[in-house]
């Protein structure tokens, strides 16, 4: 119930959710060619798109920034009052935050679909190795974003804080990860700090799915290290949350 709850209040906030569905294929647009042209530096015999490459990073990195949606429902339960009023039901907070961070992952699941399937119609997208692999990577992925989004609803008290922890925090693990630029062309510091997130280890796995024709015993360590991560982000979430805590839509 709670989850279908939450689904509705996504959809009678369309405009944003659908921005952060669109705005991955408006940027890969302008960043596809650069993909491209590194792609055929590195192997000019190959048949790869610069899509092959930056398609999934996109979906990845609006992925983490969609959470600011789910910060707005969130911290405008305890706006509006709802929060406690669902709890003065008997309803207990984990069953409240179980119902937000499914829709979290749906959320996630539906972005990456999209932009991956718009990018096979609209950019040359070709997926060589086992569409299961594919899907294996994403949904370790979608757990460590709203892992990582369970950790912002427990520490922000305000929408300014929450968004703040999705765009920044996007930026962030994307740029080091190699979601944003290709990981060749980051700096050496960069380098050598980006096994210490996430997204370094998703784009490895999506790179080799997508580009060398991977399964899923080849990406076996990338998923084991993002479930780690997932695992790590939802019990540091879990230790930090206190339903009892002052929120507000607005700083």
């Amino acid at each position: 119930m709670i989850l279908r709850h939450e689904l509705d209040l996504l959809r009678s906030h369309a405009l944003p959710v659908t921005l952060y569905f669109l705005m991955p294929l408006a940027i890969l647009a302008f960043v596809e060619g650069g993909f491209d042209l590194l792609l055929q530096i590195q192997d000019p015999a190959a048949d790869y798109s610069g899509a092959d490459l930056a398609a999934s990073g996109q979906a990845t990195m609006f992925g983490f920034m969609s959470l600011a949606t789910i910060g707005f429902v969130f911290l405008g339960d305890h706006g509006w009052g709802t929060w406690n009023r669902v709890r003065s039901l008997g309803v207990r907070p984990w069953q409240v935050m179980t119902g937000k961070l499914g829709t979290a992952y749906l959320n996630q699941l539906a972005i990456f679909v999209f932009v991956m399937v718009m990018a096979t119609v609209l950019f040359d997208l070709r997926v060589r190795g086992p569409v299961l692999a594919l899907l294996a990577v994403e949904l370790l992925m979608a757990a460590v974003a709203v892992g990582y989004c369970f950790i912002a609803c427990a520490v922000c008290t305000n929408q300014a804080q929450f968004n703040a922890f999705a765009y920044l925090g996007a930026l962030v693990l994307a740029g080091l990860g190699g979601a944003l630029t290709p990981f060749e062309t980051l700096p050496g510091w960069a380098q050598a700090i980006a096994p210490a997130v996430p997204t370094y280890w998703s784009v490895r796995a999506f790179g080799a799915v997508i580009l060398d024709g991977a399964g899923i015993s080849d990406v076996a360590t990338e998923l084991v290290v993002m479930a780690l991560f997932a695992v790590g982000f939802f019990l540091l979430g879990a230790w930090l949350f206190d339903g009892n805590k002052k929120r507000s839509t607005w700083a």
